[in-house]
């Protein structure tokens, strides 16, 4: 299927599969291991600034991706994210030992990424033509969680005895994925012109005008609050288990609390790579409200629950019963979603609508301080509360009567 599209499809495809690996086998084990130096009250400010650092570099990134060449970002930034991963190859050696190095590759990993992302959409974007784009999309979604899924297995499972060659192969990939792309990617792209304008009023812009837009607002809004459910299980959920779980031995291997969270995410990103179109052909005569309200419902809940479960009986199917109300909510919003921004508007609304990444990670990482001074318990229900408000604002947004005004 990929060599049916051109040398730029294929090219930046292969590079978002690698790029999605290194990431998924790195950084959410990364935070795990900062977990077991620093309090989970320190832990959880480093992640809200390593989130907020992010969402910055992201605004930058789309201000750079319009104003300058994007192959030339791609090569700068995906260099950079790969240097980042060495930095903290070389502190888990021992060369460069010092907390501060490893603080330092963990912030610049997650600023070099949004400062570059931003550019890869746009050229995979630029390099479709319509009737493709669909077919392009759908498989940039498969190989997105296929490589999660390798991702967190490959990581999980070298975390405790390999770390130093588990972020030493990671920066080597990175670097031949950089390689490649300036290699194969045959690419050029107008740059907008920006006379007469500062370059904040460009920064900004495009998020006042889909914020004028109050649905649209409570819609993202909605989207941050629910899907902190799921970013918590990168956050508290796996830090908790790392030190909680107690290991078993499942098939003669050994399963501790960090290859307990490789298992999880191995099973939802499986799930959704099998099963999303066949949930969705069950799915589709149904009631469309009633799917995404109890699909929500279910995702929230499961997610919530596997905060505070600490038995692989009970951690196992919440994963699964989590994922099915994903696959059962997130087509249909995907596809709810994209009606309600103005086709003369699509820019401003996609960037407004990143928020809602930046946002639900920034309250999973709050759910992450919490953890420092409340049970675990009591963390499960702030995901729920978190939750079920996300989905009465989503509801009320694509369900209302009123028409979409922007104001």
């Amino acid at each position: 299927m990929l060599s049916s599209f051109s040398k730029n499809i294929q090219t930046t495809l292969v590079t978002s599969f690698f790029s999605s690996l290194v990431y998924a086998c790195t950084i959410p084990y990364l935070i795990i291991y900062l977990a077991g130096i620093f309090s989970k009250e320190t832990i959880g400010v480093l992640v809200m600034i390593n989130v907020v650092s992010s969402f910055l570099a992201g605004i930058i990134g789309g201000y750079l991706a319009d104003n300058f060449q994007r192959k030339k970002i791609l090569l700068i930034f995906q260099n950079l994210y790969g240097i980042s991963l060495f930095i903290v190859a070389l502190n888990f050696a021992n060369i460069l030992p010092q907390n501060f190095w490893l603080i330092s590759g963990y912030l610049i990993c997650g600023i070099t990424y949004n400062l570059y992302y931003s550019a890869f959409d746009a050229v995979l974007l630029d390099s479709t033509v319509p009737n493709e784009r669909k077919k392009v999309y759908q498989l940039q979604y498969w190989t997105f969680n296929l490589s999660m899924a390798l991702g967190a297995s490959i990581g999980g499972f070298l975390f405790k005895h390999y770390l130093v060659y588990l972020f030493l192969g990671a920066a080597l990939l990175q670097f031949l994925m950089s390689a490649f792309m300036q290699r194969n990617l045959d690419y050029k792209n107008n740059v907008s012109s920006t006379k007469g304008k500062t370059i904040f009023h460009d920064l900004f812009t495009n998020y006042y005008i889909a914020a004028k837009d109050k649905r649209w607002v409570i819609l993202i809004l909605g989207i941050a609050l629910y899907s902190a459910a799921e970013f918590s299980l990168q956050n508290y959920t796996g830090i908790r288990l790392s030190k909680e779980f107690k290991p078993i031995t499942l098939f003669s291997v050994p399963i501790d609390g960090v290859r307990m969270l490789s298992i999880l995410q191995v099973i939802n990103t499986i799930m959704v790579v099998c099963f999303t179109f066949i949930v969705s052909r069950l799915t589709e005569k149904k009631n469309e409200r009633t799917v995404v309200l109890i699909g929500l419902l279910v995702y929230v809940t499961g997610y919530g629950l596997m905060a505070s479960a600490n038995s692989i009986y009970f951690l196992i199917p919440l994963a699964i019963i989590a994922t099915i109300g994903e696959l059962a909510s997130a087509p249909i919003l995907n596809a709810r979603q994209v009606s309600l921004i103005p086709e003369d508007k699509q820019a401003s609304y996609l960037s407004f609508a990143s928020l809602s990444f930046q946002g639900s990670q920034l309250l999973a990482a709050l759910g992450l301080t919490l953890g420092g001074y409340l049970a675990a318990g009591l963390i499960s229900g702030y995901i729920i509360i978190l939750g079920i408000a996300g989905i009465y604002f989503v509801i009320s947004s694509l369900y209302t009567n009123k028409e979409k005004s922007i104001i």
